[in-house]
């Protein structure tokens, strides 16, 4: 132990600097943006809360009602809304979609699902998850019943009300952003299934481990 009162350098060399939600991860060697190591380390989409989103062709569940959907997400920002996935360009508007938010307003500690047929109910929150995290998220929407849930690591919360009638729709799947112009996602996507079903849940569970497995996750 030393004496002195005088400044002390101190130097390192090679640290493993890193996200308190990546700590459990072994040292990754990093040279360049474009020469790391890979192997063994989870990949994701990196989305920057600013201008980065994707979007798919329009899918068809119009055969539907019922939808299950599985995502590995690390929510890295609480200070806007961001949309994780959405079906159509906004789910407010359109009949017969859904979306998932991380988080769903400014400040919230909150993961959220909204699923809706012609009716537009209020969205079903997750509280107590603050970024920065990773979480399995599952949502479950069902127009028929009226029946909204959202588990994210075994724990859920399920609400029940009107939504309307009719199936889902044959839109677009936005990925990390609203209609690819507002409510950026911060945070990473690891894995995305989406289901135009009902799923039991022994088969929600498995799902639910295997993309554990895939982020890492202790």
């Amino acid at each position: 132990v030393g004496t002195s009162s005088g400044p002390v350098a101190v130097h390192l060399a090679y640290a493993s600097l890193t996200l308190a939600t990546d700590a459990h991860l072994p040292y990754q060697r990093v040279n360049t943006a474009t020469d790391y190591d890979t192997a063994g380390f989870p990949h994701y989409l990196a989305f920057n809360g600013t201008n980065t989103a994707y979007v798919t062709p329009s899918i068809d569940f119009t055969g539907t009602d019922k939808m299950t959907v599985w995502a590995g997400v690390t929510k890295l920002s609480d200070a806007a809304a961001g949309i994780l996935l959405e079906s159509s360009a906004n789910t407010n508007a359109n009949s017969g979609s859904f979306y998932i938010t991380a988080p769903e307003s400014p400040g919230a500690s909150s993961l959220a699902f909204k699923s809706r047929g012609s009716l537009n109910p209020t969205p079903v929150n997750l509280f107590g998850n603050a970024a920065p995290l990773s979480r399995v998220v599952t949502a479950l929407g069902d127009i028929g019943g009226d029946v909204e849930t959202i588990r994210a690591d075994g724990t859920s919360n399920t609400i029940t009300q009107d939504q309307g009638t009719g199936n889902y729709g044959n839109y677009p799947l936005y990925i990390g952003a609203r209609a690819v112009t507002s409510l950026f996602l911060n945070g990473r996507l690891y894995s995305l299934i989406v289901r135009g079903a009902a799923t039991p849940l022994p088969q929600i569970e498995a799902v639910e481990t295997l993309i554990r497995q895939k982020m890492r996750l202790p």
